[in-house]
């Protein structure tokens, strides 16, 4: 059987499912589309060995349509399938884009390794230069599938277009995601295809073990798209695909990751250095900070979604996915706490996960669950101060102080001018909502200057703590 013969029979399977109203079939069509593209390219001559990958992508799609037959009879399927078929039947009515990622991520992490051994032998692993070869026909298949993301997001949309402002601004987010999450899991699944022809080797016994034990960390990944919420940026967040425990190895292809002995990325050391969350713009932030407070207090919630990831990545330096993450949690929190809503736990909650993300980027703080509750804290001191214009500036300022003194790992007494010149922005804000928020109001300036004042302080705060530890070394 060749990828023609695949074809075939995946067509006839999607009439079947089509007919049935049967939920895989968003999973399907797409990966029927997709091999569609890889027959093109094999027939273009992408490849360095037509005929091998040919059978590797024969054997790749037999596991998923043995698992899908096998799962229409009724019969035990693999943990990975067994969530995602299970999903189809019990929530019907998820978006199709979370079927797609759900087949993709039991396809990908857990039958792609098993189909590379299938047309890989042990010896053929073991020799450099078969390996090369193989390695290079594994990353064309990536080429392939990054140029469909954008064809399959352009199908489900005719499917089920996106119907809230948040679905429309986070699409493009969606594609890069996915796109991530092509590049890094297959990357992970060339690792793990080593790691189960070492347990091969020694045995089906072994190799049973090392499945079952793939099986598991697969079946708990795709249960992660289960949750609701924006689970793209969430795994973008985390990192994609799965990885087997096993002896060090170099880096596999396509990872941006430096090997395991050092650092993910050169941060400072923690609470003294000037990178990480030490490095940034005041005066770029401060104006973007003074947009966020004029969309939000406006309701403009698209626009403050987007104005929030421009704070978050200049401010805290993630990466665009991770700020896409980070932006849509603040977002989610400000909505929590506005007046209308009412739930300051929600909003802590949104704020534990967004500071557990600047925790996965640059090692701090420490307790995000902390940094959560300070800052939710100063948001409640605002709303009081708010409602006592004659009232000094003491509470709120001391509850910012400690927000950042704790993100900074300083004392109160070091950032106390920052959270004033803080305080003070917010009075001027206030003064513009109470007048109206009307949009050209040059109250807005003189909020971004004090910002930008905040910001400043900060920085030099920061900074000299720095040169005070360095000093003591």
């Amino acid at each position: 059987m060749g990828i023609d013969d695949v074809i075939e029979r995946m067509t006839v399977l999607a009439d079947e499912l089509r007919r049935d109203g049967d939920r895989r079939l968003a999973f399907h069509a797409t990966y029927l589309r997709t091999t569609e593209a890889v027959a093109a390219a094999l027939r273009a001559g992408a490849f360095e060995d037509t005929d091998w990958v040919d059978r590797w992508d024969v054997a790749f799609a037999q596991l998923y349509l043995d698992a899908l037959d096998a799962g229409r009879r009724g019969d035990a399927v693999p943990a990975p399938w067994a969530v995602a078929f299970a999903a189809a039947a019990a929530q019907p009515d998820l978006p199709a884009v979370r079927h797609v990622l759900l087949g993709m991520n039991a396809h990908i992490n857990y039958d792609l390794p098993q189909a590379l051994l299938a047309v890989i032998s042990d010896a053929e692993f073991e020799d450099p230069a078969v390996r090369a070869r193989r390695e290079a026909d594994h990353r064309r298949i990536d080429e392939v599938l990054a140029v469909q993301v954008g064809a399959e997001d352009a199908e489900l949309q005719q499917l089920e277009p996106a119907t809230t402002w948040q679905d429309r601004v986070l699409q493009p987010a969606n594609r890069m995601a996915t796109r991530r999450f092509l590049r890094e899991s297959r990357a992970k699944v060339w690792a793990n295809a080593l790691e189960l022809s070492k347990a091969r080797k020694a045995g089906p016994e072994a190799y049973d073990a090392r499945l079952g034990e793939l099986e598991t960390l697969c079946g708990r990944r795709v249960a992660d798209l289960v949750r609701p919420g924006p689970v793209l940026l969430w795994l973008a967040a985390g990192g994609f695909g799965v990885r087997l425990a096993g002896e060090r190895q170099a880096p596999a292809y396509g990872s941006r990751r430096p090997p395991a002995s050092r650092p993910r990325r050169p941060v400072a050391r923690k609470g003294t250095g000037s990178g990480g969350l030490r490095s940034f713009d005041p005066v770029k932030v401060g104006s973007l900070e003074a947009e966020l407070w004029v969309t939000y207090y406006r309701r403009q919630w698209a626009r403050f979604l987007v104005a929030s990831l421009r704070v978050v990545h200049g401010t805290f330096g993630m990466d665009w996915l991770r700020s896409c993450h980070g932006a849509w949690l603040v977002l989610r929190a400000n909505q929590l706490w506005a007046p209308r809503t009412a739930d300051p736990d929600g909003a802590r909650r949104c704020m534990t996960r967004f500071y557990a993300l600047l925790l996965l980027t640059h090692g701090e703080p420490a307790d995000p669950a902390r940094a959560a509750r300070l800052e939710v804290d100063w948001w409640a001191a605002h709303r009081e101060h708010a409602r006592a214009p004659g009232s000094d500036d003491g509470p709120l300022v001391t509850a910012l102080a400690r927000l950042y003194a704790h993100l900074y790992n300083t004392d109160v007494a070091a950032v106390r001018p920052a959270a004033q010149h803080r305080a003070r922005a917010m009075d001027i804000s206030d003064r513009w909502v109470h007048g109206g928020r009307e949009p050209g109001s040059p109250l807005i300036a003189e909020e971004r200057d004090e910002l930008i004042r905040s910001y400043t302080a900060l920085l030099a705060a920061v900074h000299r703590l720095a040169a005070l530890s360095h000093r003591l070394r």
